[in-house]
């Protein structure tokens, strides 16, 4: 790898430098003709596809909501799954969020290690094992999406109008494997105001990410303004919920406010059956299995304009937990406020067995590389593994390594870097054998 570490890394650097976030705090981002998320996704995904050609391989752009590069000759093809699009960057950074930085053996940037990192190291894998004149007796798909922090369109638009594999595995997880994945459940609740509405709340950019800043104001005078931490949906505990902590102040203040009583309700609403219960306890949706754990609740993002209020959510629900329960709680604990339910949306869990061909051979090939023995996982968090039959997520993640995915100052180690295009490149000749 030594041959190809500083183009390895400089390529990363390039895509990180590439602001790829559908949203930015804003709630509309600029479509155009052929780039359906946006300018900066577009580029990401036409920088990596032009790379991906330079060294050999062919590819398609699919109309901007994805793309892939493929290698290899046969019937059956492998899939890679990876994705370009990115969380916003949040604030409070030491390093610039886009600069692709190197500070203590540690790359720094928003998608080093979700999902950009990962990517580049399938691509250098693929590029070396074609330098090294490795025979292909499979095709191999490297695929590459654009909105998977957000709506998945990308994989809708794949899905619809291109092939899919047969099997495979995305990096964007954990090792040793994935096998199971919670379902994710988005829904936003919303409360009408009244015209003249004093109250203004304002918190987080994306439903998927523990938001690290709120403020509510009336008029010019600040009610309530605070920092949190960051973190992803799926492991809130991992962060510091701004939102909810500028909420605890309004409902202490409650008494003092100018708002309508409208407004008075919905913070009653949030305080009573949400605040910083983190399982959804409060909301009726304590719920757990023994396989994948406790149901996730975490309120990403609080808007005030057009005359409502609205509360955006995102839950993890455990495998053997009925979605419709769940919303059905949630609708029944807003109701008693005056609040409503809109924009409810689920996507399925995943559940593979341990056991199959592709789930052996990649634990196979990680604890030959690693010798950490370690069993497959289940998690909270939502891969591409969903999107496609017989995939599962494979890395990039080590154990004992920090989760910095959707946190301010995101990174990779440059070990990690060099051992993950390792394992991906075995991965690909073992899952090329007949």
């Amino acid at each position: 790898m030594e041959k190809y570490e500083k183009e390895y890394i400089e390529s990363l650097q390039k895509l990180i430098s590439i602001k790829s976030a559908k949203y930015d705090g804003k709630d509309a981002y600029e479509p155009s003709e052929g780039k359906p998320f946006g300018e900066g996704i577009a580029e990401a995904l036409e920088y990596t596809l032009e790379l991906c050609s330079s060294f050999g391989m062919k590819v398609k752009n699919c109309d901007g909501y994805a793309g892939y590069a493929e290698i290899g000759k046969g019937d059956e093809m492998m899939g890679i799954l990876m994705h370009l699009d990115v969380v916003p960057e949040g604030s409070d950074w030491d390093h610039p969020p886009y600069g692709g930085e190197i500070h203590d053996e540690k790359l720094f940037g928003r998608g080093a290690i979700d999902d950009k990192g990962p990517a580049m190291a399938v691509i250098y894998a693929i590029k070396e094992l074609m330098d090294e004149g490795f025979e292909f007796n499979k095709r191999v798909r490297l695929i590459f999406g654009c909105d998977e922090e957000s709506d998945w369109e990308c994989m809708d638009h794949y899905v619809a109008n291109e092939e899919c594999p047969d099997f495979g595995f995305t990096p964007d997880a954990d090792f040793p494997m994935i096998y199971g994945e919670m379902g994710i459940m988005d829904a936003e609740f919303v409360m009408d105001l009244p015209k003249g509405e004093t109250l203004v709340i304002s918190g987080g950019e994306a439903s998927n990410a523990v938001p690290d800043k709120c403020k509510a104001s009336e008029g010019d005078r600040i009610i309530a303004e605070a920092r949190g931490v960051a973190a992803h949906a799926s492991t809130p505990w991992e962060g510091d919920n701004a939102i909810s902590k500028v909420m605890a102040v309004l409902y202490e203040k409650k008494d003092e406010l100018n708002c309508s009583n409208e407004m008075k309700a919905f913070i009653d609403f949030y305080n009573d059956k949400i605040g910083s219960a983190i399982h959804g306890e409060k909301i009726g949706c304590g719920f757990e299995d023994e396989e994948t754990g406790k149901l996730t609740f975490n309120v990403g993002v609080i808007t005030v304009k057009d005359g409502q209020v609205r509360l955006v959510t995102d839950l993890r629900v455990p495998v053997t937990v009925k979605p419709e329960i769940v919303k059905e709680n949630l609708e029944k604990s807003a109701a008693e406020y005056g609040v409503r339910l809109e924009n409810y949306e689920f996507m399925d869990p995943v559940f593979s067995p341990r056991d199959s061909k592709l789930a052996k051979t990649l634990l196979g090939v990680y604890r030959e590389y690693t010798g950490d023995d370690s069993e497959p996982l289940t998690m909270g968090g939502g891969t591409y593994a969903r999107a496609m039959a017989n995939v599962v997520a494979f890395g990039p993640l080590f154990p004992g390594r920090e989760a910095t995915e959707h946190m301010k100052n995101e990174y990779i180690l440059i070990k990690d870097l060099m051992d993950i295009k390792e394992i991906y490149k075995r991965a690909v000749k073992e899952l090329c054998k007949n």
